[in-house]
């Protein structure tokens, strides 16, 4: 088996690029980990679905991840690098073989994993789709998490009945007067979907501003 020494990781649901990963994340320091190549298609696959790897992948790789800890090595129970020569990143699987966290590689470590991974004989790892979840998206993490404010903002205000502050929003953003809140939180949303980031960003500066004013 083949392992990989000393990098970081930052398991999460979505894949995150190191440059969007956040201060308060829980990133790990690796002591070793194992790594295996495979072929480009299945590395696709497995990216962007969650897959079920087989018993026999699970014992392979069971407890061989060792993180280091305050005060000792600890280990996790399944997780391994997967590449294809070309790009790499870590799974973690629970104990039916399920993928569930994923990390991408600082830039630096990467570069060494695929030199490393160029020597590499393709493995085959058995596994099966389970469920389709490609996160791909241009929006930044911090542009998700803004328009996800901003329509929790949006809701609280209709919930409220600050149909004023909706009406005064909409007009703002859209230069024309809506009576309906309705349409004015269906139009809003739109938007989002169509990546309106200089809407997003107004209302954005909008609550934080309330924010500070309470």
């Amino acid at each position: 088996m083949n392992y990989i020494y000393d990098i970081l990781l930052n398991f999460n649901r979505q894949l995150y690029d190191f440059f969007e990963w956040n201060m308060n994340d829980n990133i790990i320091h690796i002591r070793k980990m194992p790594l295996y190549r495979i072929d480009s298609k299945a590395l696709l696959q497995i990216h962007d679905n969650k897959v079920k790897v087989s018993s026999e992948f699970l014992n392979r790789i069971s407890h061989k991840t060792e993180v280091f800890s305050n005060k000792d090595v600890d280990t996790i129970e399944y997780a391994t690098l997967l590449t294809d020569g070309s790009s790499v990143f870590a799974v973690k699987f629970n104990r039916e073989g399920e993928s569930i966290k994923k990390s991408m590689l600082l830039v630096d470590e990467e570069i060494d994993v695929l030199d490393i991974s160029n020597r590499l004989k393709e493995s085959s790892i058995g596994y099966e789709v389970v469920e389709h979840e490609s996160s791909f998206s241009f929006k930044t993490r911090r542009e998700q998490k803004m328009e996800k404010f901003v329509l929790d903002e949006l809701y609280k205000s209709r919930k409220d009945q600050a149909y004023e502050k909706l009406q005064y929003l909409y007009f703002e953003c859209f230069g024309k007067s809506e009576d309906s809140v309705d349409k004015i939180l269906c139009q809003f949303k739109h938007q989002m979907q169509d990546g309106d980031y200089q809407m997003i960003h107004k209302l954005y500066d909008f609550f934080k501003l309330t924010f500070v004013q309470k």
